[in-house]
């Protein structure tokens, strides 16, 4: 754990991971020069951030089903778009705004940035409900 600070949100706890052993990880070129190292930043148990060097995701306990990436440039107006789309919450705003003060104090910046993005992109995971037997982890 590299911070923790309470919030009007809940306690946020800021981690660096390295070598990640979850299944969800997907390996691309450029985090594999990283060594898969991550930030995961988890508030009050219930929504967790991940930031890697080719993008920024968040889980929520509430939608476990679902993965919300991190959104750049604005979103499409057009309805028949099969793509969901969730703006920002205060909350979101909060921790990514610190997350790029944490990526400049370790130096990271080949790490993907907030950069003041408006919304997630959400993807369905599980199409049947979550999995009873898995925990409820970042993505």
């Amino acid at each position: 754990m590299i911070r923790r600070e309470k919030t009007e949100f809940g306690t946020v706890k800021y981690y660096v991971q390295t070598e990640s052993k979850n299944d969800n990880y997907v390996k691309t070129e450029l985090n594999d020069l990283n060594g898969e190292k991550r930030i995961v930043i988890k508030v009050a148990d219930s929504v967790y951030y991940s930031l890697y060097s080719d993008g920024i995701n968040k889980r929520t306990k509430k939608d476990k089903n679902s993965v919300y990436r991190l959104f750049y440039g604005e979103i499409p107006n057009e309805k028949d778009t099969q793509i969901a789309y969730q703006k920002l919450s205060e909350l979101d705003s909060l921790i990514l705004s610190k997350s790029d003060k944490i990526l400049d104090s370790l130096k990271w910046n080949d790490f993907k940035r907030w950069n003041g993005a408006k919304a997630f992109e959400i993807e369905v995971v599980y199409y049947h409900g979550f999995p009873k037997n898995e925990t409820f982890e970042p993505y």
